[in-house]
């Protein structure tokens, strides 16, 4: 693989949880639940549209009431913005993983001219090793986008991306190519992203989580990342949408027993990250942002900002690390914390219970 520094495409900035020094930090990955299965049509996504300037912009007319604008309120009080694309017209959104992860509040506003200016959001599930996350919106009446096919996609294949990049205060778009098929990056925090699109069209931070459409508006990909190094241009990533779909159905999942024990969670990778929670700087682990009244963890008495550095004696560095350790447990197991925080380390023990359907509180 290149030797390219990758950065996620987000606009977040958060008090306390970082990807790296000089990188914004990033939002929550303490949420998994479950919900009723998404169906889709998948059609090929060759064919009918000319690229043609009066077709694109219709093209981009349809599409635009289905991609949203994710706007985020983190641990000590950052905010922030990525993009989302409805799935369903029922309130099913999909996102990316490091748009909502260490999140405390998710706003969605749409562009549909139906709907209120914003509506509340709720992140239903996450599978961060795969940079994909899931919100639900009080809603029954949204425009879900049509579902293409990332696999006929060909090198020069005409794309879109659109999405609420660097908070410009409206949806962007932008045009290219399929530059590159089947690609693998290493964003950060432990995550391995493979079978990705690459694209010419313009990706920025804030564009994570919107979608890449063909010429006909049909999403191919979730626009995840970018290169950031002197010496590449024009060089974004998308997740291809026959591998998220597979994703996205295994988090809604009505019967997985995903656990949690009653906290959000953001990464602590940084030097810069450590020092702002008051920790040496060499510490590394994921912070709690947020203790939910009722759970395990605030029986266990956690409060926001302590740093969890390991799970039953295995070291925890980021919240993909975070959530491989309690995938391996089933609702009932207790496990251990090492916890740090200011005042120095100690160990708590708390009981994992099943993820509730809604947030407590």
């Amino acid at each position: 693989m290149s030797r390219l520094l990758l950065t996620l495409a987000a606009l977040i900035v958060v008090g306390g949880c970082s990807l790296g020094d000089g990188e914004e930090a990033q939002a929550p990955s303490a949420t998994t639940t479950a919900a009723a299965t998404v169906t889709v049509t998948q059609v090929e996504s060759t064919g009918d549209a000319s690229g043609a300037p009066d077709a694109v912009a219709d093209m981009i007319e349809r599409v635009l009431p289905s991609v949203v604008n994710v706007r985020t309120i983190s641990f000590g009080g950052g905010s922030g913005e990525g993009s989302g694309i409805v799935l369903d017209r029922t309130g099913i959104i999909v996102t990316n993983n490091h748009v909502v992860e260490g999140t405390t509040r998710v706003n969605v506003a749409f562009n549909d001219g139906r709907m209120p200016r914003t509506l509340r959001g709720e992140v239903i599930g996450v599978a961060p090793e795969r940079d994909l996350a899931v919100i639900r919106v009080a809603a029954t009446d949204l425009r879900p986008i049509r579902i293409g096919m990332s696999s006929t996609l060909r090198l020069g294949d005409g794309v879109v991306a659109i999405g609420f990049p660097l908070g410009l205060g409206g949806p962007t778009v932008t045009q290219g190519i399929v530059s590159g098929l089947d690609r693998t990056v290493e964003p950060g925090g432990g995550v391995r992203l493979r079978g990705l699109l690459q694209t010419d069209a313009a990706i920025n931070r804030g564009n994570s989580g919107g979608p890449l459409v063909d010429l006909a508006g049909r999403l191919v990909g979730i626009n995840t990342a970018v290169a950031r190094d002197m010496d590449a241009q024009n060089i974004g990533f998308a997740i291809a949408i026959e591998e998220a779909l597979s994703v996205i159905e295994e988090i809604r999942r009505p019967n997985a027993a995903r656990v949690w024990f009653g906290v959000a969670v953001g990464s602590v990778e940084s030097d810069a990250a450590a020092v702002r929670l008051g920790l040496d700087p060499s510490v590394r682990g994921v912070v709690v942002s947020a203790v939910y009244d009722g759970q395990p963890g605030a029986r266990a008495e956690l409060v926001a900002g302590d740093v969890i550095v390991r799970i039953d004696g295995r070291p925890v560095r980021s919240t993909a690390a975070y959530e491989k350790e309690l995938s391996r447990h089933d609702p009932g197991d207790r496990i251990e914390l090492e916890l740090v925080d200011s005042a120095g380390p100690r160990l708590v023990t708390v009981e994992l219970v099943r993820r509730p359907s809604s947030l407590p509180g």
